[in-house]
């Protein structure tokens, strides 16, 4: 058995859920994603008076375990967990969908402007 079973169960989910959708709330007041690491909900957990280590392994169990947690995670992974929070932006942002690279973008612009300027100072 894991550590959260010998526990009281259900009151530590309860708590959990109360401490997402509290990190939920502030993101979404923010319009930004909701996105840490183990060690950063870890810690959250512990400042809540939440006896329950947020770790990978840990957290899978309960998740599996536990329809409203899954409600509140958008994903989650060994590096850690983003929260689903309506309304924010992608945490990862899509890159241009062109080849061309930020530089030849700014010399591409510069090079169409620079005949109007030239054209201006005669």
């Amino acid at each position: 058995m894991r550590f959260f079973e010998f526990t009281g169960t259900d009151e530590t989910i309860d708590k959990y859920v109360i401490l997402l959708k509290n990190i939920i709330g502030r993101a979404e007041m923010k319009k930004s994603p909701a996105k840490m690491n183990w060690a950063g909900l870890s810690n959250l957990a512990l400042k809540n008076k939440i006896q329950l280590a947020a770790d990978y392994e840990t957290f899978k169990a309960i998740y599996d375990s536990s329809p409203a947690i899954q409600s509140l995670v958008k994903n989650f992974n060994a590096d850690g967990i983003e929260l689903d929070v309506p309304g924010a932006p992608d945490a990862d942002p899509q890159s241009p969908q062109s080849d061309q690279s930020s530089q030849d973008a700014v010399d591409q612009t510069a090079a169409s402007a620079a005949p109007q300027q030239l054209s201006q100072e005669t």
